[in-house]
């Protein structure tokens, strides 16, 4: 017991002198499972999360990636990916992973009907930034497969809770919902063409359950004076890289489609990306991955 009191007492000595030093105690708390974090979770009140904290955050307060899990994964899993873990590094924020219940998601049109994920997700939002420093004006909901669908949802109900959404291969589901609540968000999807676990034109599940088409998806957040043609981009897809489009005069809001030759995956590398792409620079991030390759 001593020598925890005794690790305490040093971890406090130097965190009220640097702000890296506090960030690095924090994390030394939670890696010893002082704290919640990466192997211990954040218990709120209709779930839990984990976070993973940057070794070398850029200022005093950090942005975050919260990472919704694709169906029959885990947020213990997100954590410990290697890929996220080091893209979120590389961009000084930290990685926080919400756990579905049943290893699935909650939204209009799913399968699951386990709770409410609206609330759920404003219990982590409000829970993480009560706990640790995560500036509320710097966080991007990403996710994969049925995590990146209700990565669509939040961007359609809780736009104002994430400066950014970057969803991966998953989409509105049926029926598509009518309108969402303003502002438009900052949405970039990563789609591959050949992915016929979630296709693009969506998919029948059962009679009343299917997954929605990604273009039709990406109309409803499109106004009146927003053009694009992504469809007749498929053609064109290269071997490699991302082939991404913009919609035009979309009334300042960011709507972007980038689509890959593969199938059914996800590459950290785009979500490292959609950050870099849609949120306010706050310092000289590092260079991104040399093997990601885009075409404009």
């Amino acid at each position: 017991m001593w020598r925890k009191l005794l690790t305490g007492v040093v971890l406090a000595i130097y965190s009220t002198s640097d702000p890296v030093a506090a960030m690095e105690a924090k994390q030394a708390r939670v890696d010893a499972g002082w704290a919640c974090g990466v192997d211990r979770a954040c218990v709120v009140a209709d779930g839990s999360y984990r976070i993973r904290l940057p070794r070398r955050p850029n200022n005093g307060r950090i942005g975050a990636i919260v990472y919704f899990h694709g169906y029959r994964a885990s947020a213990a899993e997100v954590v410990a990916d290697a890929g996220l873990a080091a893209a979120a590094e590389r961009l000084g924020v930290a990685l926080i992973a919400p756990d579905g219940i049943g290893q699935s998601w909650s939204f209009p049109g799913s399968p699951a009907r386990n709770r409410n994920e609206f609330s759920f997700v404003e219990q982590v939002l409000d829970d993480a930034a009560a706990r640790f420093a995560i500036d509320a004006e710097r966080v991007m909901a990403s996710g994969f497969s049925q995590g990146g669908s209700l990565v669509w949802y939040l961007a359609c109900r809780m736009p104002r809770r994430f400066a950014a959404f970057a969803p991966i291969a998953g989409s509105f589901w049926e029926p598509l919902p009518e309108s969402c609540v303003a502002p438009r968000p900052k949405l970039t999807h990563v789609h591959g063409i050949a992915d016929v676990t979630i296709p693009l034109a969506g998919r029948v599940l059962r009679a009343d359950i299917r997954q929605g088409d990604l273009f039709r998806s990406l109309s409803v957040f499109a106004p009146a004076t927003c053009t694009a043609s992504w469809p007749a981009t498929v053609a064109r897809v290269p071997v490699q890289g991302l082939l991404c489009r913009r919609a035009q005069d979309c009334g300042g809001s960011l709507l972007e489609l980038c689509l890959h030759a593969g199938g059914h995956y996800v590459d950290p590398a785009w979500v490292e990306r959609a950050w870099r792409v849609a949120m306010p620079a706050t310092v000289q991030a590092p260079p991104a991955p040399a093997h990601v390759s885009v075409k404009p």
